[in-house]
């Protein structure tokens, strides 16, 4: 059970807001915790998809990227888009793929099998594609492959890195790169995902040959599939771009992205959130790269023909649901071996292998053991021939990259961000990784790092939450990490009715206080049923969003948590405050 904590802020810095935007408290405190307290400040974080993006030619390595790209076209030189196996890999090489297409530059792509090749530019790759090109341009990989690009260099191939993920202290031999991350780069934003990385290559092109801005707004809805499904800070220029793109969803013309939406279930006549995006579409196109070739995902994504587009779509529905199996077996053996290898109230971080594994499902499955149990985690599945591949997962306060650096000595590769990271590890030396990332584990990892915490914006009061309030919390969208839903709670709640549980494992009941009464959904809660009928007073943490159902909307709770009210008001601590100085 997660410890709740409830944000502080300055009264003063409150009443200001308040009053100078004619908002409720509640409502102004949800500006303050986003360190919105100025009328500029607000417009545009209210209008993202009408603020400018940055100049692409201040990332570093630009300028020498689009000179090399205009001399392939010139020369007629043959370009191979090299990117990675997920969504933000697929959605990459699909936007260069079909601008370079316009751009008339004769280009082809490339996307590693998961299984044979692993992650990123490897040796094997670029043997089958040297003799049929001679520019590889890598999307969202390739920071971290200096023998690789030092390989096809000795191959007579100009490399251009494009990625986001985190830079290591070497850095490839490459012809340029393009990476907001990279030292001495002073571009203003340094969270892109590597379809944004992408999509601010094809807009220098777009500028350096005087093009009409068409070509880049129809490949903003990639843009907002790749970098929701990332799961990258949604803040910056990445808010402003998600914002457009999803915009572009509304009426796109790219029929594999208006066949992929049909599957996931998403009508044409609503909006598509990033939360669809992340949980409906993103699943879909991730299950080709990890059971089956993500080439499917961008042959869905560029093809023009319908049909072709639906049949893509639907093979991509039914790998999704053969990863879901795989997926749920490989939790419960994880699960066995976890119980038996570990303390798992005491250890405080889990490495679990196996032979059987498949290599496509091991960073959904250590998620959920987080999930579960609050530890950093890591699952490798090792082959036949003694190599394994992992994926590791982390808990907000630790680095799992940095902690993988610290034991390099014991892996072939690695990469990736402070929550996620990727590696190839020789089976003899998994014991030794094991212990040292123990002991790196012991040494950083504090108990309260190890205990969830879910924090709360704003107590709000049941009379407060309105068709008004619904409507202030949609302007704050898109919503993503570092600009989470708000989620509020409040106080001594009874339960009206009798709550059901329904597909399973969910709860479905009637919240009420003060006589108002509120629909109420609590997904994957059906274990916090007993309170429900306990007839004690209840505190509910919650976002509140909007149900629509047969045509109809209302107001929902999205439960977060459930907790006795006297036992909430004992446990309840306060975290930062917001204050004008803390804004300074």
């Amino acid at each position: 059970m997660p410890e709740w904590k409830l944000k502080k802020y300055d009264q003063e810095l409150v009443d200001e807001v308040a009053d100078n935007f004619n908002l409720s408290p509640v409502l102004a405190k949800i500006f303050i915790d986003r360190d919105l307290t100025t009328t500029e400040d607000i417009q545009q974080f209210l209008n993202p998809a009408q603020q400018e993006r940055h100049d692409p030619f201040l990332l570093k390595g630009m300028n020498k990227a689009v000179v090399r790209i205009k001399r392939a076209k010139q020369n007629d030189e043959k370009i191979t888009i090299y990117g990675d196996f997920d969504v933000d890999g697929a959605t990459s090489v699909s936007l260069l793929h079909l601008f370079f297409q316009k751009l008339g530059i004769t280009n082809d792509y490339y996307i590693p099998d998961r299984e044979k090749e692993g992650y990123g530019l490897s040796k094997e790759g670029i043997d089958s594609i040297k003799s049929k090109t001679s520019l590889i341009i890598t999307c969202d990989c390739g920071i971290t492959a200096s023998e690789e690009v030092a390989y096809a260099n000795q191959q007579g191939l100009d490399v251009i890195v494009t990625d986001h993920h985190t830079v290591g202290p070497e850095l490839p031999p490459a012809f340029t790169i393009i990476n907001p991350k990279q030292k001495d780069c002073n571009y203003p934003f340094q969270y892109l995902a590597g379809v944004g990385v992408a999509f601010k290559l094809a807009e220098a092109l777009t500028q350096e040959y005087n093009l009409s801005q068409n070509y880049l707004e129809d490949l903003l809805d990639l843009v907002a599939i790749g970098t929701s499904g990332d799961i990258v800070r949604m803040e910056g220029e990445n808010r402003i771009m998600v914002a457009q793109g999803l915009q572009k969803m509304k009426n796109t013309d790219n029929p594999g992205i208006n066949k992929l939406t049909k599957v996931a279930g998403l009508n044409s006549d609503q909006d598509i959130s990033v939360s669809d995006i992340v949980f409906r579409v993103s699943p879909r196109l991730n299950a080709a790269g990890r059971i089956s070739s993500a080439g499917l995902a961008v042959n869905l994504l560029t093809t023009r023909s319908k049909s072709n587009a639906h049949q893509l779509a639907a093979h991509l529905e039914k790998l999704n649901s053969r990863r879901r199996s795989i997926e749920n077996k490989t939790k419960n053996e994880a699960l066995l071996q976890l119980k038996s290898e570990y303390d798992v109230e005491n250890d405080k971080f889990f490495v679990l292998h196996d032979e059987d594994w498949h290599q496509g499902v091991l960073g959904i499955v250590a998620s959920k053991l987080i999930d579960k149990f609050h530890r950093p985690t890591l699952l490798i599945s090792v082959d036949d021939e003694g190599i394994g591949v992992g994926s590791a997962r982390s808990i907000p306060d630790f680095d799992i990259y940095q902690g993988l650096s610290e034991c390099k000595q014991f892996l072939q590769n690695f990469g990736g961000h402070p929550r996620a990271a990727g590696l190839t590890i020789p089976c003899s030396e998994i014991s030794n990784l094991k212990e040292k990332l123990a002991n790196i584990a012991e040494k950083e990892i504090t108990e309260s790092m190890l205990s969830p915490t879910l924090e709360i914006d704003s107590v709000i009061d049941f009379n407060q939450i309105n068709q008004s309030t619904l409507s202030f919390l949609k302007k704050l969208a898109p919503f993503g990490p570092s600009n989470m839903k708000p989620i509020f709670l409040a106080r001594n709640v009874s339960v009206s009715g009798m709550p059901k549980i329904v597909g399973k494992n969910h709860l479905k009941f009637k919240a009420t206080q003060n006589k108002i009464v509120i629909s109420s959904i609590g997904w994957k809660m059906a274990n916090q049923y007993e309170k429900l009928i306990s007839n004690r007073p209840l505190d509910i943490a919650f976002v509140i969003e909007e149900n629509k159902y047969r045509g109809m909307k209302e107001i929902q709770l999205n439960i977060k948590d459930i907790k006795y009210s006297e036992e909430a008001s004992l446990q309840m601590e306060s975290v930062h405050e917001k204050t004008k100085e803390h804004r300074k």
